[in-house]
């Protein structure tokens, strides 16, 4: 379990699995061999008197301990997403500091879960159900349970004395991981379980035979990347992401509304990954990049005209009453949108902040939108935003 003169680092949640691996290591390593790294999220009565029995179990012991809590409030969105960056965000920060390995309980059960999952979202992965040994936020993360079933890790505690407790939420079918371990997982024969096994291995070395494909190709040119067939590209581009973030992946769908976009012959395009990142062609080049805020500007236009800048095409030179501008407008001023802009639409008044929900502009857009202000400060008009939209030549006044 533990190579000569590592340093251990566990995962201790202080249920059964990651109770059963603490004394599991604490019999071959000795309480030197490792320290244990434990988050309480607060979000059960029981959490803290759990954190409480964890910490006097290791003092008991002579384990090192390591503890954040978490006083935020994480909403109900995302939560399992949400939870699991604030455990690897602090497994990393302790990490740092001289360990080689992090150890995780997972265990045969969440192996085949994974995996069912993934079929059911449809998922596009680098590897079906879990890894033994893998990369996350730049830490060697092993799991050494992964061939022990969870009724199997339950019955060592017993049978060890081992202190432990039972997550009711993980009791109830609110999550899909849930409901798959409740009602798929928990009912297995151990051959239902072993052609499981066999699925996933095959799964994964059909993976690896479309990986040695994609491999010969240069995934930062643009006509060799969609010179694969749909599914080569979509495993591709997602390996093109992850070269730049590993928790980052984009759906089936989208991918191959990228791979249409790219076959065209526009020279310049920009896919919006997350808030974070956006994957660019440059002609031939194709490069995932970091979203940098926008700066806001504010330009003023003392009399009818032209402005060109780097956010906004603008020509008043003529009739621009379709903007609401007139003579006696000037100066006027073109600004980034504020939230709290409000915006006359017909006989009442709206938000920026509204309309781009209502608009459906995408949040990269939103902080360099911009804003008309006449020459009293008042708000008089705002481009709609159409993601269909396209440059007439006698447009007047647009978004870059």
């Amino acid at each position: 379990m533990k190579t000569k003169n590592s340093k251990i680092l566990l995962a201790c949640s202080y249920g059964p699995d990651s109770m059963a691996l603490f004394d599991m290591l604490l019999k071959q390593v000795g309480n030197n061999g490792f320290e244990v790294a434990h988050v309480n999220y607060r979000l059960r009565e029981e959490s803290d008197d759990e954190t409480k029995s964890l910490i006097e179990y290791c003092d008991k012991n002579n384990v090192k301990i390591h503890v954040l809590v978490n006083n935020k409030d994480l909403g109900k969105s995302n939560l399992e997403a949400k939870c699991r960056k604030i455990r690897y965000e602090f497994f990393s920060s302790i990490y740092k500091n001289g360990f080689d390995s992090l150890y995780v309980a997972h265990n045969q059960d969440d192996l085949i879960e994974t995996y069912l999952m993934q079929k059911q979202r449809r998922n596009i992965v680098e590897f079906y159900g879990i890894k033994q040994k893998s990369r996350v936020f730049g830490m060697n993360v092993v799991r050494p349970l992964l061939s022990y079933k969870k009724s199997d890790l339950l019955k060592y505690c017993e049978e060890n004395n081992v202190p432990y407790a039972i997550d009711k939420t993980n009791l109830e079918n609110t999550f899909l991981r849930n409901r798959i371990r409740h009602e798929i997982v928990e009912k297995l024969s151990d051959l239902e379980r072993r052609k499981f096994f066999k699925e996933i291995a095959l799964k994964n070395k059909e993976l690896d035979q479309i990986k040695k494909q994609i491999k010969i190709k240069n995934l930062n040119k643009v006509d060799e990347i969609i010179s694969l067939n749909d599914h080569e590209f979509v495993i591709a581009i997602n390996m093109l992401i992850k070269k730049h973030s590993k928790e980052v992946s984009i759906s089936k769908k989208y991918a191959l509304e990228i791979k249409k976009a790219l076959q065209s012959d526009k020279p310049n395009l920009e896919f919006e990954i997350n808030l974070f990142l956006t994957l660019v062609k440059s002609y031939n080049d194709l490069k995932v990049v970091e979203n940098k805020p926008a700066k806001p500007y504010s330009y003023v236009l003392k009399k009818p005209g032209v402005l060109d800048t780097k956010e906004f095409f603008l020509d008043f030179s003529k009739d621009s009453s379709n903007r609401n501008v007139y003579l006696d407008s000037y100066p006027i001023t073109i600004r980034t949108a504020k939230a709290n802009d409000q915006i006359k639409i017909k006989d009442y008044f709206k938000s920026a902040r509204r309309l781009f929900i209502d608009w459906k502009v995408p949040k990269k857009l939103r902080e360099k939108w911009p804003v008309i202000l006449d020459n009293t400060g008042k708000v008089v008009y705002m481009p709609r935003y159409q993601a269909d939209f396209k440059v007439e030549p006698n447009t007047n006044f647009y978004v870059k």
